[in-house]
């Protein structure tokens, strides 16, 4: 876990790298290619996209954040968190015209991921 003053910056470096938008967008391009099964040959949907919305609809991010991005972005030392911040802040930061870069690690996409796989199960699990 960060330390009192690490806390600080990854919630300013939360804040101005709009992480959870960029979470959020990464999340709905993997569940849009897990709605739909290959059965015998053919593509079967499995999630609807009411149902794909309202998983990243219901996802609590202050509290993934508290333990996956807490924790990955604990090990940054504060000089680099400052650094990213500076950069977020710059008109750099906005790197691509598809949007803003999106820093992450394997303990954060590891960890939506299967929260991600879990509600789909969920979803699905009537249709087994």
């Amino acid at each position: 876990m960060p330390k009192e003053n690490q806390i600080a910056l990854i919630e300013e470096f939360v804040k101005v790298s709009h992480y959870e938008k960029s979470l959020k967008k990464f999340g709905m391009n993997y569940i849009y290619l897990q709605m739909f099964k290959d059965e015998n040959g053919k593509e079967i949907r499995i999630l609807s996209t009411e149902q794909a919305e309202s998983i990243l609809k219901n996802f609590n991010f202050n509290s993934f954040k508290e333990k996956s991005i807490y924790n990955a972005f604990s090990l940054v030392s504060e000089e680099n968190l400052k650094a990213l911040i500076e950069f977020y802040k710059s008109p750099n930061a906005r790197m691509t015209k598809f949007g803003d870069l999106f820093i992450n690690n394997d303990v954060i996409i590891l960890n939506f991921i299967s929260y991600l796989n879990k509600q789909i199960e969920e979803y699905t699990k009537d249709k087994k």
